[in-house]
């Protein structure tokens, strides 16, 4: 008798436990994980900002300018709604890596200061929100190159190498 009870306590435990669903804790998870404002730098794709809601992902860059994209989160990728793209999630807490079903690779940095949300920046260009988040824009996209090696210059700087037109004058003469 006291067996049984055992058995019928756990079978009980057990087919609870089965019933609650960890597909959609996982789901929310990620939704919450991606949830914020991020920034990324590639050498091939340049610099670019996102603006991720529970709906919506906005990116601005300098290529494409501003870009919102309905996604959804499936166990542990994002899929956008309107694309084919699709990516696998890994979380390491300030920063995502996204695993393309292109081939393409990404990795996410969570902003740690305040700074302009574009996704709320009008779209007309000459307005006053817009231009101060472009300064701030280009500021974040100096400090990345230089983080990846990249020097800018102000132009008033005299090179420490030759310039281009004396390298191809001594090309040309050779």
């Amino acid at each position: 008798m006291m067996r049984s009870i055992l058995f019928f306590l756990s079978f009980f435990i057990f087919s609870l436990s089965a019933c609650d669903s960890p597909n959609l804790r996982n789901i929310e998870g990620n939704k919450k994980i991606l949830i914020g404002k991020w920034h990324r730098f590639s050498m091939a794709n340049g610099y670019s900002e996102f603006d991720i809601d529970s709906q919506y992902i906005v990116f601005y860059n300098q290529k494409v300018g501003r870009l919102g994209l309905p996604y959804k989160i499936e166990n542990d990728s994002l899929k956008y709604l309107t694309n084919h793209y699709a990516a696998k999630i890994t979380d390491y807490g300030d920063s995502v890596f996204l695993e393309g079903n292109d081939s393409t690779k990404a990795t996410l940095y969570r902003f740690k200061e305040p700074y302009v949300p574009f996704k709320t920046i009008p779209e007309a260009g000459d307005s006053l929100s817009f231009a101060s988040y472009i300064a701030g824009f280009d500021k974040r996209i100096i400090r990345e190159l230089e983080k990846a090696g990249i020097k800018i210059s102000n132009g008033m700087e005299k090179p420490e190498g030759p310039v281009y037109e004396e390298l191809l004058i001594k090309s040309n003469n050779k």
